[in-house]
This record gives structure tokens, sequence and C-alpha cells, in this order.
């Protein structure tokens, strides 16, 4: 099953600041990787296990070019400046043999962090892979990056060792949601993007580009 075309939504942080959530396209090329370079150190490194301030170009085509429903990358922007560098994005990404599975990644700006980017990009990468038949997320995080693990392990996700790396899985069904305030907060996302998509879905098709 394909979800429909992705769409542009504007939504508001936990302090009422506007957000545009968007899918990244290759115009944003300059944008994300400047995006990137601002990042401070340890973000980098939690991201990308690495300290390098450049993606590898393979990496970045494959994040500007999405397939919906297959792997999906959407930006967090300032709807006043669409074209600057953005808050955050977020992926999923399908797998070929296991396609009812998918890998999710975040970056979040320091600058933006605790303000709820994270929590509004996985609710909306929960719906979009729910409506594409999606029903597990998962995840590979390192063993010091308590702030995920913290927030996963709130969620209900199972989260077990392996490797060195720790592994979370979270099923895409709000029932088996642990009942945590953590829950209750990212449901109210859920619903707010929920809301947002079925707006867009019963308005005529719109440009996507800026």
């Amino acid at each position: 099953m394909t979800p429909p075309p992705a769409p542009r939504l504007l939504l508001n942080l936990r302090d009422g600041s506007p957000v545009l959530l968007r899918m990244f396209t290759p115009a944003d090329r300059a944008a994300v990787q400047e995006a990137f370079r601002r990042l401070s150190l340890d973000s980098h490194y939690y991201r990308f296990w690495t300290q390098h301030r450049e993606l590898p170009d393979s990496l970045l085509t494959r994040f500007l070019n999405p397939e919906p429903g297959l792997h999906e990358t959407w930006a967090v922007l300032d709807p006043a400046l669409p074209d600057e560098p953005g808050q955050g994005g977020g992926s999923f990404w399908r797998l070929e043999k296991e396609p009812w599975r998918a890998e999710i990644s975040f970056t979040v700006a320091d600058e933006v962090q605790h303000r709820g980017v994270g929590s509004m990009l996985l609710a909306l990468l929960w719906v979009r892979a729910r409506e594409a038949g999606i029903t597990q997320f998962f995840g590979v995080v390192l063993p010091d990056n308590y702030t995920v693990l913290d927030w996963f392990r709130a969620l209900g996700a199972r989260v077990t060792l392996q490797g060195g790396q720790y592994v979370f899985e979270l099923e895409l069904e709000e029932p088996k949601l642990k009942p945590t305030p953590t829950t209750e907060r990212f449901k109210e996302r859920l619903r707010e993007v929920e809301a947002a998509l079925a707006q867009t879905q019963d308005e005529k098709p719109q440009d996507l580009s800026f």
C-alpha cells in the first residue's frame, strides 16, 4: 500500500512556534549540508557515530530522493524561512526482506532540542508508515545516548543490547504504547498530525515546491 502524495503541513511546537513539515527534495542539498555543519560535535556523533562535519554524498543523495512508502525523509522548517537550514529531520527506511519493518532516524538542531521537534517527526513518520502498511519501527542507538534510549523506553519500545549498541523496536499500535506521560503527549501529536494530513487530503492538489 502506498500512502497519499506527500503534503506540506503547518503545525506548532510545544511553545506555540509554527513549523512547516515537508519531504526533502534534491533542491535541498546545500541547505542540508549546512544544517549538518551547524550541529554540535556531540549531536553529530550521536546521529552518525562520527565527528566529520560533511555528509557522504551517497547518503545525502538517498536522503534527498525519497520514495513515498519505501523511504521518506522529512524536514521541520521555519515557515518564514523555508529555504534556510531546518530545525530537524527524520527518516524511515523500509526493509526489502521484511517490508512490515522500517528503520528510523532523527536529527534535531541543537538550538531547538527539548521543544518537541523529535516527537513531531516521530508522529509524522508513524502515521505515514502506517498508511503504507509498516507495523514496526526500529533503530540503533549508542549506549551513552541516554536521552533517546529513555524516550523510546518511555514509549514502551523493546530495547536490547546487540553487538555493543542498543536496538529499539517500537510497534506502531497505540494500544501497545506504554501508559506514561511521554506516551500521552505523543498521542496528542499523533492526533494533530492525523488531522493535518486529513485536511490536506480534502484539499485540492497543491504545488509542493518552493
